[in-house]
């Protein structure tokens, strides 16, 4: 094992996956990958980032001399001369955020877990039948015998457009300037807010494809929805576990547990 790889496992057993990787700007299924050695590209640049980043903050631990804290601009200054408050705070702060990585870590691991045994339950079902299932598709729900607790596992397709959505913003544009002229401007609002973006440049799908629902009958409108729908690309998969327990009433209660961001 090469010393960046075992930095990033040393560093995923402390921090976790999740945290792991959102300090490195990857997604967790990127991490995921590196740390087991599947990653299907090379590596190179992922090694050079984890060095960057981990490599830093573990010689910046063991240059801070014995008897000092590092402040938050990186001067070292005596414990005596820190307050005992400031000293209290520091201590409730990194034990919390110590308890949270070995949460965030069981959770990673129960997931991980999970996933496995999730999907041994449908390679059992397709053995039986003599059917085969390919990867992680399709949802399932597992229930106890007694009907009172069930397990989801639901997979939910990421969409994305690629340059054809531009197209079919200025079919829209065109058909506004002719509906819209003179006329109210609320309409144009509307439809702009659907091509918007957020804070990481991301089109929300839901908005886009809630267009092709108007029933306009116009050919370039017509038009238009045909390159929405050509520019849809699926660009992968999320996948969502959920726990249910049935209550007095027979209602199926979701017990709050929050993998999305595992």
């Amino acid at each position: 094992m090469e010393a960046w790889q075992a930095l990033l496992q040393e560093v995923i057993d402390k921090l976790g996956q999740a945290e792991t990787a959102r300090r490195l700007g990857l997604s967790a299924s990127t991490v995921s990958q590196v740390s087991n050695g599947k990653y299907p590209a090379d590596p190179g640049n992922i090694a050079d980032k984890i060095i960057t980043v981990f490599g830093d903050e573990k010689m910046q631990q063991e240059q801070i001399p014995k008897g000092y804290k590092k402040n938050a601009v990186g001067h070292l200054v005596p414990i005596e001369a820190i307050k005992d408050e400031d000293l209290a705070r520091d201590d409730f702060v990194r034990e919390t955020m110590s308890r949270a990585y070995e949460i965030g870590a069981l959770v990673a691991g129960f997931k991980k877990n999970l996933a496995g045994e999730m999907q041994a339950w449908l390679d059992m079902a397709a053995e039986k039948y003599g059917a085969k299932i390919g990867g992680m598709r399709g949802n399932l729900t597992l229930t106890s015998f007694d009907g009172k607790c069930q397990i989801l596992r639901a997979v939910s397709d990421l969409l994305d457009f690629d340059e054809a959505l531009m197209a079919a913003k200025a079919l829209i544009d065109e058909c506004l300037r002719e509906w819209t002229r003179g006329g109210d401007p609320r309409v144009r609002a509307l439809i702009d807010d659907a091509f918007q973006v957020d804070k990481k440049g991301r089109i929300n799908a839901k908005r886009i494809l809630a267009l092709r629902r108007l029933n306009i009958d116009d050919e370039k409108w017509l038009r238009a929805m045909a390159a929405i729908s050509d520019s849809l690309k699926v660009v992968g998969s999320r996948t969502y576990y959920r726990f249910y327990e049935r209550d007095e009433n027979g209602n199926y209660q979701q017990i709050p547990l929050d993998f999305s961001a595992v």
